[in-house]
């Protein structure tokens, strides 16, 4: 475990960039290890995850506004590793989801991140489950608070 640093009650915002950043780090290091570019499996995963998913759903699911996904999705696309499907429910909308080569990183790094989760896991004293949920209403909190991705508008509590 690691050792102990004390609190500064308020600077949660500080602490989950912090943690980012070195989750980041070490699955970065994990997945190139693994011969998987750690750049292009984050977008990749959450559509291998995900899919099929519409890009407001991605959008959504990512934190990103719509201008900023069209440009990661049109990276992808242009990869080979995503496709746009049409959506038999929607006419309007297509569906994204990854082609043979996008699958097969996404199964490549797939295993990497389980390990990853293993270790800190691990390293939490198998109390991963507990914050993942405390950093998730964290999440979801902040979310309601910030202006919605792509419409400009900001949700009230």
């Amino acid at each position: 475990m690691a050792t102990a640093e004390p609190i500064v009650r308020g600077a949660i915002l500080q602490e989950l960039l912090v943690a980012g950043r070195y989750g980041f780090e070490l699955a970065s290091r994990e997945l190139a290890a693994a011969g998987v570019d750690p750049h292009e499996y984050g977008q990749l995963s959450f559509v291998g995850t995900l899919q099929p998913v519409t890009r407001t759903r991605l959008a959504q699911a990512m934190g990103l506004r719509r201008t900023t996904l069209r440009d990661a999705v049109g990276r992808l696309i242009e990869r080979g590793h995503v496709e746009e499907r049409p959506n038999p429910l929607d006419g309007r909308s297509t569906f994204l989801v990854l082609t043979p080569a996008g699958q097969e990183i996404f199964d490549r790094g797939l295993p990497v991140f389980r390990r990853v989760l293993r270790r800190l896991d691990e390293t939490l004293g198998g109390a991963l489950d507990e914050h993942e949920e405390a950093v998730r209403r964290v999440r979801v909190a902040l979310q309601s608070l910030t202006p919605q991705r792509g419409s400009g508008s900001v949700a009230r509590m």
